[in-house]
């Protein structure tokens, strides 16, 4: 789980910010909000972002899902970029080095990763952790300039050998983690297949408002042997108040036509795939149907008249689903998008109430409506807002010294937490605007 995770000079985000899953001192609801990671240590299962549009909530789950694809992904040579921007609104920023770090917890122990970097290759890479109150380094690497080469060290806790430090220090080339390395080189079990899981495995790409949730269902559902999904899934949408009863996969074989087949080859498409497709004549797609129990009997409707919400809930809920069973950290942009307010709240309720390992929500909204109830810690919430030199500043609720019998939904609406929009006046000045034709 994460504890905690740092940011400086990436995107939007100038000055360093912290997100932090360290929870205060307040026990409202601790063991439905808090997982025990380590004897005496707990930290939170959620974090909620609010902010507008444009004050740099996206940007926080990008930046951990870069970090994440930083520690795993291999670039195809040493001459290819490092794919982000710094902050761009000033003439240093994007002359200066992007640094992020992250504290967490693995099977009880606490480790700390830290990178220094720019678009053309790593200066700085430290990994440790806490077999005692006092850090023990695993590696830590430096870019030298005058051999134009990354110097990597390794700590004697490690627990690779001479042959394998050398197959992570030649695959370490100066666009690459040294971590990112580790998982390119053939070299005994360690410490770091724990920590190089927890990136690959543990933290999923960011959920955005515009990706389609179908595809999603539709793999997970197939993958579903022994069913286990499908009833977790009805028992959710019933208890959601859907009146569905049931959802079913339905193969359906399509004839290839000739105006399909030239889509078809130049597609991005395994060329295997392809031929496999032109020597049997058709494709075979899978639909989701779902049935429908009303007061008229029961009725059986495809996935293309059922509504986007419907589809997307769905999809979340293979998600919910992920985050009881196993140890993952998902993120969500815009969790709100085309569901109603009830439905959010009532999955956010069903995470904290069934959670019982160690998995972490990281959610972005524009619903407000969860400041009002009387269900949510003000450590897990947090507001981003853009100063005026256009960097976005992360700020957590518990930290803003709001009184405990003041709501913070009529906080925020008052402009007393963010500096909400100003929109200016609705009559617009263009006098052409009614002019008759």
């Amino acid at each position: 789980m994460i504890a905690e995770i740092k940011f400086k000079n990436f995107f939007s985000i100038r000055s360093q910010q912290v997100l932090s899953f360290e929870p205060t001192a307040d026990s409202f609801k601790k063991e439905e909000y808090c997982i025990e990671v380590k004897e005496g240590v707990s930290l939170l299962k959620i974090a909620t972002i609010y902010g507008a549009n444009a004050s740099g909530k996206t940007n926080i789950l990008m930046a951990l899902s870069f970090l994440r694809d930083l520690m795993i992904e291999i670039p195809k040579d040493k001459t290819e970029e490092i794919s982000f921007s710094p902050f761009m609104l000033d003439n240093d920023s994007r002359k200066e080095r992007t640094e992020m770090s992250m504290s967490f917890y693995l099977q009880g122990e606490r480790y700390n990763l830290s990178v220094e970097l720019d678009n053309e290759r790593i200066y700085s890479e430290k990994l440790e952790f806490y077999p005692s109150t006092q850090p023990a380094e695993l590696y830590s690497r430096k870019y030298n300039k005058e051999s134009d080469i990354s110097d990597v060290k390794f700590g004697n806790k490690l627990g690779v050998g001479k042959k394998g430090q050398l197959a992570i220090t030649g695959n370490t080339i100066n666009n690459c983690t040294v971590l990112a390395a580790f998982g390119k080189s053939n070299v005994e079990s360690s410490r770091l297949n724990v920590v190089y899981d927890f990136f690959a495995k543990g933290i999923k790409d960011v959920l955005h408002p515009q990706v389609s949730l179908t595809s999603f269902a539709k793999k997970h559902l197939d993958d579903d042997k022994d069913g286990s999904l499908k009833k977790f899934l009805i028992d959710f949408l019933k208890a959601s108040d859907f009146n569905i009863c049931d959802v079913e996969l339905k193969e359906k074989d399509v004839v290839i036509t000739p105006e399909m087949e030239k889509l078809i080859q130049v597609s991005p498409i395994p060329e295997e795939a392809k031929k496999q497709m032109f020597q049997k004549g058709k494709i075979t797609n899978t639909e989701l149907l779902f049935s429908h129990t009303t007061d008229n009997g029961e009725f059986v409707l495809p996935e293309e008249v059922e509504s986007r919400g419907t589809i997307r809930f769905m999809g979340i809920a293979v998600l919910l689903k992920q985050l009881l069973l196993d140890k993952k950290i998902i993120s969500i942009d815009e969790m709100e998008t085309s569901l109603h307010y009830e439905l959010l709240s009532y999955f956010i309720k069903v995470y904290l109430a069934n959670s019982n390992c160690p998995s972490q929500l990281i959610l972005t909204t524009h619903d407000i409506n969860l400041l009002d109830e009387d269900f949510i810690r003000k450590d897990t919430i947090w507001f981003t807002d853009k100063n005026s030199s256009g960097e976005t500043i992360l700020t957590r609720l518990s930290s803003l010294g709001l009184h405990k019998n003041l709501s913070p939904y009529n906080a925020y609406k008052q402009g007393k937490l963010v500096k909400l929009p100003f929109l200016g006046s609705i009559y617009l000045k263009d006098d052409k605007l009614c002019e008759e034709q």
